[in-house]
């Protein structure tokens, strides 16, 4: 009799056992909770490349000694070039001086990668390279100031809606005079601007 006694509250006991442990499965299942995020759509922006001139034309300011002998053709300006007109510089100290605007007008930051010198034709350059050339008695400069000193470096960069003022500096820097008048011609600079 102990035994079957024991035995049925021992059954009883796994049967308040099992209801326990199912009521608190159900009660957790209960408390559960699914977060869900979810996107309606990412939309990718097109940005724009524009870096370029400014400005349609920019006159030369002229310095030196020789107010005769020395003119300053005026610079004739697109978005990607700029063409000075006939120049004079004939004397040591004569100068002509352009200043130009690059504008960045992109929505993408962009860096002076190279400085790209063209030498003009039929004369000897010492010095050719970066924004500045030496050919003949002529000096040809790219610089980040109006006196004609620091040269423009590579590797600067100009950010989206950013303007960059530059000076192109023509100068008789050689301390000899010509005997008879000498054309240099075809001299040119290329900046090329990349993704920075």
């Amino acid at each position: 009799m102990i035994y079957i006694k024991n035995r049925r509250i021992l059954n009883i006991s796994l049967a308040v056992v099992s209801v326990l442990v199912l009521g608190i499965v159900v009660a957790y299942a209960a408390l559960s909770t699914a977060l869900n995020v979810s996107f309606s759509g990412i939309t990718q922006n097109a940005l724009t490349w524009n870096v370029g001139f400014q400005g349609s034309s920019a006159s030369g300011a002229a310095a030196g000694t020789s107010s005769t002998g020395r003119s300053c053709g005026t610079a004739n300006i697109t978005s990607n070039s700029v063409s000075v007109a006939a120049t004079t510089l004939s004397k040591p100290g004569d100068k002509c001086t352009y200043t130009l605007t690059i504008r960045n007008s992109g929505s993408i930051a962009a860096t002076l990668s190279s400085i790209t010198p063209t030498k003009p034709t039929g004369i000897t350059c010492g010095t050719a390279s970066g924004a500045t050339m030496v050919c003949g008695n002529i000096t040809y400069k790219l610089t980040s100031d109006s006196g004609g000193n620091s040269a423009i470096s590579q590797n600067t960069t100009l950010a989206a809606g950013a303007s960059n003022t530059v000076y192109l500096v023509a100068s008789y820097t050689g301390t000899g005079l010509n005997s008879s008048a000498v054309t240099q011609s075809g001299a040119r600079f290329t900046l090329n601007y990349a993704q920075a």
